[in-house]
């Protein structure tokens, strides 16, 4: 049975309208603390951005679960906060779930929950299975809850370290007026730090700045002549960079320099794992330098269990995410930015952005849809796919997927020639357009 609510990064949707009412996530509550009890979970941290709504709904949220549970409030703090503390705790002894609320890189009046098992990981999906199932089966949630207990960020903050930079170096860090706001302060210190999308603040998350904006971040790191800028996301579990000149560093080309400092260190990471979104040029340099490489499905529960199976500790997405299972168990994007920052310490001046990889010429095209269709029901798509494999086999890789959040339906081709990305991407959108009466 397929999920109806819960997406790749859990519920999300418009704040305070359903399946996100407050009587909802107080059924929410009510659902999730009834399945993590029967798990043997005794507590729950949770957390939340700074979005408007996510107070609301965190009090909501922990009235629904009511006594069952203990309840441990971090706060407004980032996504990956979160998920160390669950693990932490879970280790010393007590079986503890987390709940982030927030829908991450999504504009101010979009919210989410977000849930984390006892390892620091998504949910599985029998366990969101279990809570869907319990949600629709409670007609209305206790109105009895034990008062929640504070938790500190400290703890976490200081198991990330921090970083002072040397005096001369200059550099933009963009908070997306997220859940890194605070933090971030704390953490990046010395050199000459230029803020941008700070303080937190509801109203503004995700507007305009942020990794998922990053013109604002470029035109600072080139008007400022820093030597990067780096950008979160609005909760804070991924993050972007720019160079000197204002271009993009993605996922792929940041954990490249990740391996390649852990190989210059005499500690190559055991392998990497990445997506079908994955760009073909980091695959290529992987391999060059003999560290293997494979491929999931697109999502942080992929990766992980990828990780798992394998015994690997690193894995990236394109989008910044990326997981340092030495760090911590979940994509962290002050980890990932404090790794960057050390790697690029570690070498000299004038080698500082001599490490990128080629990347293959990739281009992504979303379609907007009124309503979902399968792919395997779009018909001419199919058709449009099979041809391109025909004229370029190899040469061409396409992905098409449906993105699991929004009803956008996501077509990427990556190949050797930009020619053969331009005229396949034309081929596909215009099949799927079709398909679905746009």
């Amino acid at each position: 049975m397929s999920l109806r609510y819960f997406g790749t990064d859990g519920i999300r949707g418009v704040a305070l309208r359903s399946p996100l009412t407050l009587e909802e996530v107080a059924r929410w509550g009510a659902a999730w603390g009834q399945v993590a009890l029967q798990a043997g979970v005794k507590r729950l941290v949770v957390g939340w951005d700074p979005r408007s709504s996510s107070g609301p709904m965190s009090e909501a949220f922990i009235l629904g679960v009511g006594m069952g549970l203990k309840v441990l409030v971090l706060g407004m703090v980032p996504t990956p906060a979160v998920a160390w503390n669950v693990a932490r705790l879970s280790a010393e002894g007590s079986k503890t779930w987390g709940l982030m609320i927030s829908a991450s890189h999504n504009p101010p009046e979009d919210n989410g929950l977000k849930g984390f098992n006892e390892l620091g990981e998504k949910l599985e999906e029998d366990q969101e299975r279990a809570i869907e199932e319990a949600f629709g089966e409670l007609s209305e949630p206790t109105t009895i809850s034990a008062p929640p207990a504070g938790l500190e960020l400290q703890s976490y903050l200081d198991h990330l370290h921090g970083i002072t930079l040397p005096p001369d170096f200059r550099v933009v860090i963009d908070c997306a007026h997220g859940a890194t706001a605070e933090a971030a302060l704390e953490l990046f210190r010395g050199g000459e730090i230029h803020w941008i999308g700070v303080p937190a603040d509801g109203p503004r998350i995700n507007v305009g700045v942020g990794s998922t904006h990053l013109d604002a971040l470029a035109a600072a790191v080139v008007a400022w002549g820093a030597q990067l800028g780096i950008a979160f996301d609005g909760d804070g579990d991924r993050c972007l960079l720019v160079d000197a000149t204002g271009q993009v560093v993605d996922g792929d080309q940041m954990v490249w320099l990740m391996a390649q400092d852990r190989v210059a260190c005499g500690d190559p990471p055991p392998g990497v794992v990445g997506t079908l979104m994955t760009n073909g040029g980091l695959a290529q340099a992987l391999g060059q330098a003999g560290i293997p490489f494979v491929r999931t499905a697109v999502g942080d529960k992929y990766l992980l269990r990828e990780m798992a199976r394998r015994g690997w500790d690193l894995a990236a997405e394109a989008s910044g995410h990326l997981i340092q299972k030495r760090v911590g168990p979940s994509g962290d994007g002050l980890a990932a930015a404090l790794s960057i920052l050390r790697a690029l310490l570690h070498r000299s001046p004038d080698q500082r952005w001599a490490w990128t990889f080629r990347p293959w010429p990739q281009r992504l095209v979303n379609v907007m849809a009124r309503d979902r269709k399968t792919v395997e029901a779009c018909t001419g798509l199919v058709a449009a796919m099979a041809d391109i494999d025909a004229r370029w086999g190899s040469g061409v890789r396409q992905v098409v997927r449906w993105s699991g959040t929004e009803p956008k339906l996501r077509l990427m081709v990556e190949a050797q020639e930009t020619a053969w990305v331009d005229e396949a991407l034309k081929d596909l959108e215009a099949a799927a357009r079709r398909d679905l009466s746009l």
